[in-house]
């Protein structure tokens, strides 16, 4: 499969994809928040009864008619969640980001934008999985528990998002996933 630089995605077309995303999570007994911050526009997805989501960074500012240019990028997805500490509300993430980059195969653009399409669907689909799957901490049971690296860096193991707060803690489970 042939790829180009980058593709120019309609704003409305990722708009709908995203939104039809929402409404079949929110039927589900999910939640789907569509807000702005800053300029962007932003996604937030979660399972019903779960405390992992993922956030979808668009790359739209808010009423721009096109994905923009900088770059090659159409999204970041970020698998996270929000806990209390310090009094305060934080982001905390679950795993690395994944960019989502606006390539597609030759073809007309139509063909290429719905290729960018299913592939951006695909990537939520396997983002959403990883939230369900997201192990809540056996400790405190107020969060979800991320992948770490121990501080000689020589192995894994899920830590509760809430540290130093909890110091929940278990290995990682064969095969690598939570």
């Amino acid at each position: 499969m042939e790829t180009t630089r980058y593709i120019e995605v309609p704003a409305e077309a990722l708009l709908a994809e995203l939104r039809a995303i929402g409404e079949a999570v929110q039927a589900k007994g999910g939640k789907a928040e569509e807000k702005t911050v800053r300029r962007e526009v932003i996604f937030e997805i979660t399972p019903p009864n779960r405390l992992a989501f993922v956030r979808i960074y668009t790359s739209l500012a808010k009423g721009s008619s096109a994905v923009r240019g900088c770059g090659d990028d159409a999204a970041r997805l970020v698998l996270g969640t929000t806990v209390e500490m310090d009094g305060q509300e934080k982001f905390k993430p679950l795993a690395k980001s994944r960019r989502i980059y606006r390539t597609a195969p030759k073809g007309s653009h139509e063909v290429r934008v719905r290729a960018f399409l299913d592939r951006f669907k695909q990537a939520i689909r396997e983002a959403y999985q990883a939230a369900l799957d997201a192990p809540t901490c056996p400790v405190c049971s107020a969060a979800p528990m991320a992948t770490r690296d121990t501080r000689d860096g020589n192995r894994q193991f899920l830590g509760c998002v809430r540290f130093p707060e909890c110091k929940g803690t278990r290995p990682v489970p064969p095969g690598g996933n939570p």
